[in-house]
């Protein structure tokens, strides 16, 4: 596995609320985060979310529905110690992403709006489903496909990690072939960035390195409303 992490505050934003983490090798760990809960909240939360992910999931072989629930607990007592010392982060909360390789193989585990994408060149596969308000009225029949990226409550979020709420995570398993591409994102890209032109990137680009940095590109050069995190793994 190759791999190229890379985040950007955005053009709007005034701190940066995303974090990554990528580490290659026989068995590799790749998480993005990203955070929210008002001044330094955010960022408090998503650096929690990320170095509790590396610490709990660093020893471990795949990712279990059991692993996934410790690693949630793990980071809300992180979050309730912050909060302990600073009362103004009470209101803090994040997405995760994890995705955890042994060789082609890979286990994940998700809660949020970060996702998750199989890519191989002539498709591109969204491996998780977005925990949010919109996403529940879409597979209701309320919403159409293409009302989604637009709605004023597109960012209203029914699963996160917090000290108030559901926290229970997606965990699923996928395998990369040689060639082929995961890319873990915040919303910041996808918000900016449709499936499509995200795909015409990697039909452009093959390297990690210079597709992460030419997705961040795109995503200020339509706006950069919101901070973006990107990592992109190659078999």
């Amino acid at each position: 596995m190759k791999s190229y992490g890379i985040t950007n505050i955005g053009k709007v934003r005034l701190k940066n609320d995303d974090s990554f983490y990528c580490s290659d090798g026989k068995k590799g760990l790749y998480i993005v985060a990203d955070g929210m809960g008002g001044y330094k909240g955010g960022e408090m939360a998503s650096r929690i979310a990320v170095s509790t992910a590396v610490d709990e999931l660093k020893e471990k072989d795949v990712i279990t529905e059991e692993v996934a629930a410790r690693l949630i607990e793990r980071i809300k007592e992180r979050m309730k110690e912050a909060v302990q010392e600073n009362y103004t982060l009470r209101d803090m909360g994040s997405t995760l992403i994890c995705a955890l390789s042994q060789g082609k193989d890979f286990s994940c585990m998700h809660i949020g709006d970060s996702r998750a994408y199989h890519i191989d060149g002539k498709r591109i596969h969204q491996l998780t489903e977005d925990h949010t308000l919109v996403n529940i009225l879409y597979n209701s029949g309320v919403l159409e496909k293409e009302e989604l990226r637009h709605h004023p409550k597109r960012n209203v979020l029914m699963k996160v990690i917090s000290l108030q709420g559901e926290s229970q995570s997606d965990v699923f398993r996928f395998r990369l072939e040689e060639g082929e591409y995961l890319l873990l994102c915040s919303d910041g890209l996808t918000d900016q960035l449709t499936n499509q032109e995200i795909l015409e990137v990697f039909n452009q680009l093959s390297d990690p390195e210079e597709l992460g940095k030419e997705l961040v590109k795109r995503a200020l050069e339509t706006g950069g409303r919101d901070n973006i995190a990107v990592v992109v793994v190659k078999a």
